[in-house]
């Protein structure tokens, strides 16, 4: 089998995802209990976070670039939903399990569950964009369903914003203990994010394969479109909270995207009192993107 000209970076950067999901899940088997059934070595969900949303990036570039170079072939469309399964399916719904380490048996057989939930999702939602994927950048538009790296980000932006808060050493923190609460109050806030997780993996789970919803591609979004001086602001408003505190911008952004959706599709149908039919007739060409 020959490669075509120029799906050769694209398919590296691909392969760069599939490396990120590996390496996320070497870090999360190395987990251990403390003498108090606490996670000794929390750095290691961080870690692996980190890894996912590096995955991230080499996703949303190894498919423009295809494009871009006309390179676009079946092996860098398999290779893709091979390393998306892993970075974005397997690596999220071992995290939420691992996070669980020290709780009693019988919940864990229930997280066990939850997390698979998670994990078929993906797994369909990346079965059905091999069927229906289509290379062309018009297809690009927005999405059958939650893709999965969004669902992966929402995992990973969580845990990133847990172990900040619970390291509270951060100045801003230490404004906030200050003047608004405690950070104790906080600390016991963040900590149920671990039990919050495997609820959130079954409803991402269940998003990711909807037919229902349709989400927008964020990058045609700004890219695709010409914006107001207002919009353009903002923009450069939203990059400066990511550099500064990109622990706390990022699951508002994820968690942002997740909720905004599903929150217009049933105002629309309380609402505006339209059928799913009609809803679906007004949405831009949608690709099942993974």
């Amino acid at each position: 089998m020959e490669l075509r000209r120029g799906s050769l970076f694209a398919n590296l950067l691909t392969i760069g995802n599939g490396v990120c999901g590996f390496a996320a899940l070497v870090k999360l088997s190395q987990l251990q209990l403390a003498e108090d059934n606490s996670l000794a070595n929390p750095e290691h969900l961080v870690f692996a976070s980190y890894l996912i949303l590096l995955g991230m990036l080499f996703d949303a570039f190894d498919g423009k670039v295809a494009r871009m170079v006309k390179g676009s072939t079946e092996l860098g469309a398999q290779l893709d939903s091979l390393c998306d399964l892993i970075t974005f399916g397997l690596v999220p719904a071992f995290m939420i399990f691992q996070m669980q380490l020290g709780t009693s048996p019988r919940w864990m057989n229930v997280v066990w569950f939850f997390s698979l939930a998670y994990f078929l999702g993906a797994l369909l939602r990346l079965a059905r964009f091999n069927v229906e994927n289509s290379p062309e950048e018009e297809a690009h538009l927005c999405f059958k369903g939650l893709p999965s790296p969004a669902a992966a980000g929402c995992v990973a932006s969580l845990v990133i914003f847990q172990n900040y808060v619970l390291k509270a050493e951060q100045a801003e923190l230490k404004w906030i203990s200050e003047n608004l609460f405690s950070i104790e109050s906080m600390r016991t806030f963040v900590t149920a994010i671990s039990y919050i997780l495997p609820f959130l993996g079954v409803f991402l789970g269940f998003t990711m394969v909807s037919s229902r919803l349709k989400f927008e591609h964020v990058g045609s979004r700004i890219l695709g479109r010409s914006h107001s001086w207002e919009f353009f602001v903002s923009l450069i408003f939203a990059a400066l909270l990511l550099a500064i505190v990109p622990e706390v911008f990022l699951p508002l952004a994820f968690i942002g995207y997740l909720v905004w959706t599903p929150v217009m599709f049933l105002f629309r149908l309380v609402f505006s009192g339209r059928g799913s039919s009609q809803a679906d007739d007004e949405e831009p060409q949608v690709l099942q993107r993974s």
